[in-house]
């Protein structure tokens, strides 16, 4: 007999339990995320340059003219702020779903368990690169509207298919090993909704962002402290960072539930 069809977690209760649980742990938010933010920062900080020149050639369509060593710095930004991003993420699983003792002091401490989770965040980000990579051939075959769609639609399946594997990233974070498979099975039906909550949950923090930005840059903060924007921008990363991890939690909690 075939086994039954799992219930689909409310994307919007998932959204509001991240927020109404990152207010209410607040004081926990600002310990777990002050290594991981200064991270990100010093990233910035790094291939701040290197960004805004990639920014300005993007705009001017002239992509094809970047140099290998913005490129390069590019990289090792992007891999600062994932690591960054992971540890936070990481260490709010933990704290979520076993409890306050596993994640314990300022967001510095790294175990296998850490490292399993990086590990697991890369490898599936890179599988979903060559997945839609590969995908994407296809389009390019096609006009410009139709390959915009197409390009929209590979993007969202991805973006499914990676949720739906993303079980598989947070037990090995809570030091929960489960395979590819088991985590596929697990979130069977829940795809669509957790893809679209990890979305979801962003919106509000980058009205604000865009807001405050918007603020900042008409009073002259901006020009005059230029590092403190950079370091704003850190924080709102981070807190994204942590909106994503409880609403993994969440759902991970329900999809599979915790070992005793």
């Amino acid at each position: 007999m075939a086994s039954p069809r799992p219930q689909t977690i409310p994307v919007f209760l998932l959204v509001r339990t991240a927020y109404q649980l990152l207010w209410q742990q607040r004081d926990d938010a600002l310990r777990l995320g002050l290594i991981p933010t200064l991270i990100c920062f010093g990233a910035l900080v790094y291939g701040g340059d290197s960004l805004d020149f990639a920014r300005m050639q993007f705009e001017s369509g002239t992509t094809d003219q970047v140099p290998g060593d913005t490129f390069a710095s590019l990289v090792v930004m992007l891999l600062i702020l994932l690591v960054g991003a992971s540890l936070v993420i990481a260490n709010w699983l933990r704290f979520t779903l076993l409890g306050p003792m596993a994640a314990v002091g300022i967001g510095l401490n790294i175990g296998r368990t850490h490292v399993s989770f990086i590990i697991s965040c890369v490898l599936l980000g890179f599988g979903a690169s060559i997945a839609g990579s590969v995908l994407s051939m296809p389009l390019m075959l096609l006009p410009g509207v139709l390959k915009a769609i197409g390009f929209v639609v590979i993007l969202l399946v991805v973006m499914i298919v990676v949720a739906r594997l993303l079980p598989f990233a947070v037990a090995q974070a809570i030091g929960q090993p489960m395979s590819l498979q088991q985590a596929w099975s697990a979130s069977r039906g829940n795809g669509v909704a957790l893809a679209t909550a990890m979305i979801l949950v962003q919106v509000p923090m980058y009205i604000a962002a865009t807001l405050l930005t918007s603020i900042l840059l008409t009073i002259g903060f901006a020009s005059a402290a230029p590092l403190a924007m950079t370091f704003v921008e850190a924080v709102f990363q981070i807190i994204d960072a942590v909106l994503i991890a409880i609403v993994l939690a969440t759902a991970f909690r329900q999809m599979v539930g915790i070992r005793v």
